[in-house]
């Protein structure tokens, strides 16, 4: 099971949740890959080197493979070419996006510009529309599917796009601490939540997408020292 977007963020319940702790609540979960990602608005570039270091180092030894990255938060549509290209360049193994989740006011083109920008994972994209779906497929994006009960309400329109038009679709949790880490039971709850896609083959037309999907985007991770090069 994979999670590519657990947060690393120090200011929930005064406790800072750093790499080690959520690689070992990773593992109690049964996850057995996950994202770990600073949210960032550029200013943080500079810790992404050390972290992921320290972060490769750990996973070593936590029985869960991590790679490390950013999430960019509301940056104008305009600056996220430079911006995914500069978070690369800092050490970035994994570049995703805020995207335009029906629980926040994202401002409208962000998702297009993100999928321009090639940033690995366009998270919780909202009601994406089929112009920016089509040119995820064609780009290779990954597209969101969440956990995270505040961006989740929109999972089956954004399924739908991917499987219409062949996009990569991605498990994402957003969890920012252990309470909020999706382990491998819970998960499978949620796809079938999601899931009025049917079968072929008698399988999930939607669960063989993430994990298709899935093995696409951790391949591209692990054979490249800085993940995906766009």
């Amino acid at each position: 099971m994979m999670d590519f977007h657990v947060m690393l963020t120090p200011d929930v319940g005064g406790k800072t949740w750093d790499a080690s702790s959520m690689l070992h609540y990773a593992a109690l979960a049964g996850l057995r890959f996950v994202g770990l990602v600073l949210p960032s608005d550029g200013s943080n570039f500079s810790e992404l080197t050390t972290l992921s270091a320290q972060v490769r180092k750990l996973s070593l030894y936590a029985n869960v493979e991590a790679r490390t990255g950013v999430e960019l938060r509301h940056i104008p549509p305009a600056l996220l070419p430079s911006m995914v290209r500069e978070a690369r360049e800092a050490g970035a193994e994994l570049v995703l996006v805020h995207g335009e989740t029906i629980d926040d006011q994202v401002e409208p083109g962000t998702n297009f510009a993100a999928i321009e920008a090639g940033a690995d994972i366009l998270a919780h994209p909202g009601l994406i529309d089929e112009k920016a779906a089509a040119f995820a497929a064609e780009r290779g994006v990954a597209l969101e599917f969440t956990s995270c009960p505040r961006h989740a309400l929109t999972n089956a329109h954004v399924a739908a796009m991917a499987l219409r038009f062949g996009c990569l679709l991605v498990r994402g949790s957003c969890a920012r601490c252990a309470a909020e880490m999706t382990t491998r039971t819970f998960w499978p709850q949620i796809i079938k939540g999601a899931d009025v896609f049917g079968k072929t083959g008698e399988k999930s037309n939607l669960l063989e997408l993430l994990k298709n999907s899935e093995f696409q985007l951790l391949n591209a991770l692990m054979t490249s020292p800085r993940g995906r090069e766009k």
